[in-house]
């Protein structure tokens, strides 16, 4: 098969006879690499890659295993090791492969079907592969939804009771749960937002069109494995995933991503948040309030005084070592859950960093006021200016005070860190230079002497001799840097001009290159980030609506879940296709004009229809009878629509269900729903 003359060998049928002839076909067709490169392909994995349609049928006629997996290193997905990964399946590799012809004659074929449900080493299906081998360009994306797609609905119809979708793999993933984790945001969009109007093939759907009227329509969103209530969530896999995954804050903006967290958002995340806000605010006051009053006298543990001013001090105290133990447990659970890596420490967790910086800052205070130590007040105030620093994290609750605290973010880990590490190489080499300068320096006692008698003539104290030690000269060469350095200390030096040459080299180098440079990259960066930093700020946004909604008790998440469950159609056999959906009006300025599948034709009635009937049966039929635990939304029905799965104009009748209903109440259900066709 590696030596094909324009798809053909006739070697190949010869073979084959022979093995038949000796018994051995079976062994034969199947026979594999034994090698650990390409451990475990066969002569079918082989005709499949050279795209021979009519070789795979020849060896499937002949018992070619369809279930052969090729798990050798080539095959595996390992980083910076040539090879492809596709699956290991003959189905996968034809799928990933783009060969649909292949792919429905393994399915189909009468001699041996592939089962589409089959898993390989990593546990993939065939659905999982298609994600792994999408690369988000637009060939790509385009061919893998469209085998997604084909595959999806030849698996409905050949075994209409498996939901292949829901399959996971060994991570507990779902194929749509991995390509949010591996950041495939053209796979994710369509597995979002399908919509299959085929009868048949309805309940694949994840897109219901409820209205349209020219370019608005109203979809409804199944919120299955996107919603927080659900274990690996799209929502908490995005949010939560690192921060080498490509697209993560572009795919927060596809709906009903974007939708979903901005209801959360505005029904009952920003008042949590906003309170939050205003309690770490008091916080601070009172921590600053404590610190500023602080005893100066003596040595601590200070003793409490029976005055009302010592009593509101030591309570600020004891509110402020409180909140420095909440931070530091909460940082501890913070790294224990998410386990960041290194480089997701400071690109992620950066809010988290100083806040659990700052109540180490607390922590170690406290110790040391306890053992008598008067240096816990430079740990105190280090904690005091990194609480008032740390307010910039509640700026992510308003959109124009959250991305600029992204830009500087942003400025911090990109621009600044890198000019301060050449700064500082800078500043710590000529520092070195002229500090050997003075040691080398014959007349530097002269000069002192000099010096000091030219200021005995004043009321002046001469200045002390600031090039003595490195840390001074540090200290001196940074006034340089910013402007306010003094040349007239080279009157102390006997190599003057040697002296004047570093200091001029060192500012040019520093307050006239480097801090130009670092003003150019700021704005280049505020160019370049502005619309990331929005994107940025919203993944940040999105991080604390789950946090927020995971603190809540169970009951508490089901109470402020979005959405509604709703019925959207009929399953396969024939039962109520329940969704818990989400409603979300769009306008499309480009498709509006196409055929789409239509569940309720009268969008501007359907409040009145539900209002009139509503108190109707209530006021009639229902009177004296307990509907806690029902509500019922009738639509308009066409005459077609009797028949559920003849045409593809059905409309699916919607009907809000939030609980079991009773046995009396189950006549009214029918009657209502007479009137309702009526």
């Amino acid at each position: 098969m590696l030596n094909l003359h324009n798809g053909q060998n006739d070697t190949i049928a010869l073979l084959l006879d022979i093995a038949r002839q000796t018994d051995s076909l079976k062994q034969f067709v199947n026979a594999s690499y034994t090698d650990s490169y390409y451990k475990g392909q066969t002569a079918l994995h082989i005709a499949i890659e050279r795209r021979n349609m009519a070789l795979v049928t020849l060896l499937v006629e002949n018992g070619a295993d369809v279930q052969a997996a090729a798990n050798g290193d080539f095959f595996k997905k390992t980083r910076g090791r040539p090879g492809f990964y596709f699956g290991e399946l003959p189905l996968s590799l034809a799928a990933c492969t783009n060969q649909l012809a292949i792919v429905k004659f393994l399915l189909q074929n009468s001699w041996q079907p592939a089962d589409i449900s089959a898993r390989d080493s990593v546990g993939n299906t065939v659905l999982h592969a298609l994600v792994e081998v999408a690369d988000n360009t637009a060939d790509n994306t385009k061919f893998v939804t469209n085998m997604y797609n084909e595959i999806l609905i030849l698996g409905a119809k050949l075994h209409p009771t498996l939901k292949l979708e829901e399959l996971t793999n060994k991570k507990g993933l779902t194929p749509l749960a991995l390509a949010a984790s591996t950041g495939k945001i053209g796979v994710l969009a369509y597995i979002l937002q399908r919509e299959i109007h085929e009868p048949e093939c309805r309940h694949l759907s994840r897109k219901f069109t409820e209205w349209a009227y020219g370019p608005v329509h109203s979809s409804l969103y199944d919120l299955s494995c996107i919603d927080t209530c659900e274990k690996n969530s799209v929502l908490e896999v995005i949010a939560y995933s690192s921060s080498e995954t490509p697209n993560r804050h572009d795919m927060l903006l596809v709906e009903p991503l974007n939708r979903l967290l901005q209801d959360k958002w505005d029904r009952f995340v920003k008042r949590i948040f906003y309170f939050n806000f205003f309690v770490y605010c008091l916080y601070m006051i009172v921590f600053t309030t404590a610190a500023y009053y602080r005893p100066v006298e003596g040595l601590p543990p200070y003793k409490l005084r029976n005055t009302v001013g010592d009593y509101f001090r030591v309570t600020g105290e004891i509110l402020s070592v409180l909140g420095g133990v909440y931070f530091f447990f909460r940082g501890i659970q913070y790294f224990l859950q998410r386990r960041p890596s290194l480089k997701s420490l400071f690109v992620d967790s950066y809010s988290e960093i100083l806040f659990f910086v700052q109540s180490l800052f607390m922590l170690v205070s406290v110790i040391l006021y306890f053992n008598q130590r008067k240096e816990y007040v430079a740990s105190m105030v280090f904690s005091l200016a990194m609480g008032w620093t740390n307010m910039l994290y509640y700026t992510r609750g308003f959109q124009q005070m959250g991305i600029y605290a992204v830009m500087i973010e942003k400025m911090i880990l990109r621009d600044l860190c890198r000019f301060m590490f050449v700064y500082l190489v800078f500043l710590f080499g000529f520092s070195t230079a002229v500090v050997t300068l003075i040691e080398d320096g014959k007349n530097n006692s002269e000069s002192v002497e000099s010096t000091s008698h030219r200021w005995r003539g004043s009321a002046c104290k001469p200045p002390d001799n600031s090039y003595n030690s490195l840390y001074s000269t540090c200290l001196e060469l940074f006034k340089f840097t910013i402007g306010m350095g003094d040349l007239e200390f080279t009157e102390n030096y006997d190599f003057k001009a040697v002296f004047i040459i570093l200091l001029l080299a060192y500012v040019i180098l520093t307050y006239i290159l480097l801090l130009n440079m670092l003003i150019a990259l700021m704005g280049e960066t505020v160019n370049k980030i502005a619309q990331e930093s929005k994107n940025i700020w919203k993944l940040q946004r999105a991080i604390t609506i789950l946090d927020t909604e995971k603190s809540f008790l169970k009951c508490m998440r089901k109470a402020f879940r979005s959405g509604k469950l709703l019925q959207v159609g009929f399953t396969p056999d024939g039962k109520d296709d329940y969704r818990w959906c989400f409603r979300v009006d769009e306008v499309n300025w480009t498709t509006w004009n196409t055929n789409v599948g239509i569940i309720n034709e009268d969008p501007g009635n359907c409040e009145g229809v539900k209002r009139t009937l509503s108190f109707s049966l209530r006021s009639g039929r229902v009177s004296g009878r307990n509907w806690k635990n029902f509500a019922l939304v009738p639509l308009l029905r066409d005459a077609s629509t009797r028949d559920r799965h003849t045409t593809q104009s059905e409309e699916v009748h919607l009907k809000h269900f939030t609980g079991s209903l009773k046995p009396e109440d189950a006549e009214v259900f029918k009657d209502s729903m007479a009137l309702g066709e009526k």
